[in-house]
């Protein structure tokens, strides 16, 4: 009798946290607000911060823009860059399993940059990239989820070098995220060889760490 109630107690505990987590959404609406830092050249670093808006609409579809602002190191005696600009997603987010989506997208960006002391000059990347992976709820509270991006792209001159120079990047970027409330949520993402998006002076091929803090909008809104 021990052993069947305990069974029994297994079981339910079972369903629940599967009902638990078939509940867990994944929001694609929100408002998010980040900073990141890269490996840069030499001693360098690349910090920027970001503000980014996303939307979900049609079930399973999604949209989003995101504006950066950093700046880049360039090495002992070499300006600094400071660069801004933006970067536009559209994609599709099929579910798999109740929990588990499938996430295609396809980017523009672009970036102009200021070498420190190098007054009137300015220049500037542009490009395209396609990026494919998955976004998982593992609870109402915690999420995974992983990206391999490709991005082609052309970098303007430099104070350096008049000449633009084609290039593209693979990147990996893993991720995890926490939700302390529902619609509150913080998140840490770290790619590897180069930045989501493939923002030149933001990677130069390096690692990137992402925090962000992002507020969600759920229910119909989400989707």
């Amino acid at each position: 009798m021990k052993t069947k109630g305990m069974g029994i107690a297994l079981l339910s505990a079972a369903a629940l946290l599967g009902a638990a987590a078939a509940q867990a959404e994944l929001p694609w609406t929100y408002g998010e607000i980040g900073y990141a830092m890269t490996d840069g050249i030499e001693d360098g670093e690349t910090t920027a911060g970001y503000l980014e808006a996303s939307i979900g609409f049609a079930d399973m579809w999604h949209a989003s823009l995101s504006y950066t602002d950093g700046t880049s190191e360039q090495g002992p005696g070499n300006p600094d860059v400071d660069f801004d600009g933006y970067q536009l997603i559209v994609g599709a987010h099929p579910q798999l399993t109740p929990n588990t989506q499938l996430v295609g997208d396809l980017t523009y960006f672009d970036y102009d940059q200021d070498e420190d002391g190098a007054e009137g000059f300015s220049s500037g990347t542009d490009g395209f990239g396609v990026g494919l992976g998955l976004r998982h709820s593992i609870t109402d509270k915690v999420e995974v989820n992983g990206k391999v991006w490709y991005v082609m792209g052309d970098q303007d001159g430099s104070f350096f070098s008049a000449s633009s120079t084609d290039y593209n990047d693979t990147t990996f970027e893993f991720g995890g995220r926490y939700n302390w409330m529902p619609q509150l949520s913080t998140g840490v993402t770290v790619t590897l060889n180069g930045a989501p998006g493939g923002s030149y002076y933001y990677s130069y091929g390096s690692d990137s760490i992402l925090f962000d803090v992002r507020w969600s909008f759920l229910g119909e809104l989400s989707k």
